[in-house]
């Protein structure tokens, strides 16, 4: 046998290393790589198309729609793929959509897929779609079937509602329940032909979208009508920086209305100051003021000894008392008060007096009960907590004397609207709440119309704790309700209705730190009527220019919106 030369061992040699590398190529494509060509023939094969699914609706506690969806078109561009850009710029703008030269700029500068237009108007971009096929543009350019989010209520309910950007939530319910409302995607694959024309085909798979889960509130569109036009009218007569207003049902806690002026409008959120977004009313912590003087009244009356307090008269007839260098002020002269008397014509210096006797522990026991220095719990974005001092804080005099007429502490209006609720439920605090309810929807159809709601009720009337003694509460109401008629709540007062409630007028803290001499949040917070509560409103004025206190500012927002109600319950009655 002929031994091989050494010319045939390198070519054998050079022959099986060629050999060699190409099953290791071939092993390496069929075995490492084969996911990523399977997926490059995926790409070149066919197009998976995004479904998006309908964002869920938000009614008011009357099925009134607060944000729902209008079909619209959103158009998305490969400018790799477009063969023409002088035509199919034409084609854009001769739609509306852009000029000539700048959608050609576009084209040119664009790499890779990018967003057109979003929520384009359906006919034109249903049009616009059919052109674009019979041109031979529709594999560069996606016209796909889109929701447009819109608010029928505007500013009225926009602080609550809030709305939605690059497709999620970006303020109020639709920030705090995005996930609840926003729908799942589905997709669509498309074959392509030889061109890479891309075309449906029954064979190839799907998933249609799902829709989100609808939303009820509480709130009722007539009442916050009622409530902005109300704040509207007080913050424009009084010179106000701006206001906030609530309505709770008093009989289960729930919110009807809740409104801040100036407003926006979420269907043009970008043409409002961002901190317009959030809901004042709610997340905004301040200094009450003698509003708050409910709870050093309450605490006083749960003493072991209320007899102390309450049969004890209170002389202030010098207009000021002197704790620790610093001088509490009346602004009218008083005289000698009774326990009443103390509330009813709302005495600064008698309420420092009556903290000298209050036990720190029980004052801060009510003030918790209360509500106060935690968040209510609404499940709103922002909600504010407050600040009250701790017992042993309190054991120093002058701290002490200046929160029980509420200075030093801070708490949000929705806190304040709470904790006279409490006292009109005869001490039982029930949690405000503002969900009352989701609905799940059935799969869009093609026709993208939802059906099959299934209601879910999610919240309703909550009794937290028995806050304070109904004996209390009772004789809250009492002094609650003389502040209206011969105190400081006057012009809150409505003919043949009992109303009971308490003036806030707190100064607010200046840049160095002062406590201004110009500067106030005035206050109103109350409920009707006495004996069987309906409603309790809190209303707040920031800075009002024209008049130095709540009784002128903040009395006359909550009687016009009490008169409104009263009125709307007559209309409702005679239908």
């Amino acid at each position: 046998m002929r031994r091989r030369s050494k010319r045939e061992k390198i070519v054998f040699a050079g022959f099986s290393a060629i050999w060699l590398f190409l099953i290791v190529k071939v092993a390496e494509v069929q075995i490492g790589k084969w996911q990523y060509y399977e997926n490059l023939a995926d790409r070149l094969h066919h197009k998976k198309i995004i479904l998006l699914g309908e964002r869920g609706r938000i009614f008011d506690r009357k099925g009134r729609a607060l944000a729902l969806n209008r079909l619209c078109c959103s158009i998305q561009i490969l400018p790799q793929y477009v063969r023409d850009r002088d035509t199919l710029a034409e084609i854009l703008a001769g739609f509306g959509l852009g000029s000539v030269q700048e959608n050609r700029r576009l084209l040119e500068q664009k790499r890779r897929l990018f967003w057109f237009r979003r929520s384009v108007d359906y006919n034109t971009g249903d049009s616009l779609r059919k052109v674009l096929t019979r041109r031979r543009f529709i594999n560069a350019v996606l016209v796909q079937d889109d929701y447009e989010r819109i608010y029928p209520y505007g500013e009225i309910c926009a602080d609550i509602i809030g709305f939605v950007g690059k497709e999620r939530g970006l303020a109020g319910i639709e920030w705090e329940f995005d996930s609840v409302l926003r729908g799942e995607p589905g997709w669509i694959m498309l074959q392509k032909d030889a061109l890479g024309w891309a075309k449906p085909y029954p064979s190839l798979p799907m998933r249609p979208p799902s829709p989100g889960m609808d939303l009820y509130l509480t709130v009722d569109a007539d009442i916050q009508m009622i409530c902005f036009q109300a704040l509207k009218n007080g913050v424009e007569e009084t010179g106000a920086k701006r206001g906030s207003a609530i309505v709770l049902d008093a009989k289960n806690g729930a919110i009807l209305g809740a409104v801040d002026y100036p407003a926006y409008d979420p269907n043009n959120y970008g043409d409002y100051p961002s901190e317009r977004y959030k809901l004042n009313a709610v997340a905004d912590q301040f200094e009450p003021g003698s509003s708050f003087k409910i709870v050093i009244c309450a605490a006083a009356l749960e003493d072991s000894a209320p007899e102390r307090f309450t049969e004890r008269f209170y002389d202030v007839s010098a207009g000021f008392i002197e704790i620790g260098g610093r001088k509490i002020k009346d602004v009218h002269p008083n005289g000698v008060l009774s326990f009443d008397s103390v509330f009813i014509q709302s005495s600064n210096p008698a309420c420092a007096m009556m903290s000298f006797e209050v036990n720190p522990e029980i004052y801060y026991s009510i003030a918790r009960k209360l509500g106060f220095a935690e968040k209510v719990g609404i499940g709103f974005p922002d909600e504010g907590g407050g600040r009250l001092d701790r017992p042993k804080q309190l054991r120093n005099r002058l701290r002490f004397a200046t929160i029980s007429f509420g200075q030093g502490v801070t708490v949000t209006l929705l806190q304040m609207a709470a904790a006279y609720l409490c006292v009109a439920n005869d001490g039982t605090y029930l949690k405000p709440y503002l969900l009352q309810a989701v609905a799940k929807r059935g799969i869009v159809t093609s026709a993208m119309k939802g059906n099959n709601r299934t209601k879910i009720q999610v919240a309703g009337k909550t009794a937290v704790r028995q806050a304070l003694s109904k004996r209390t509460a009772q004789r809250m109401k009492n002094i609650l309700e003389r502040v209206v008629l011969n105190g400081t709540g006057k012009l809150a007062r409505i003919e043949g209705m009992s109303i009971c409630g308490k003036t806030g007028t707190a100064q607010k803290v200046d840049a160095n730190g002062e406590y201004s001499s110009t500067k106030s949040l005035m206050s109103f917070i109350g409920f009707f009527p006495k004996n069987e509560p309906k409603y309790v409103i809190a209303v707040m004025l920031d800075e009002p220019t024209k008049y130095r206190f709540a009784g002128s500012t903040a009395c006359p927002v909550f009687r016009e919106i009490a008169e409104r109600l009263l009125k709307l319950e007559m209309a409702v009655a005679s239908r």
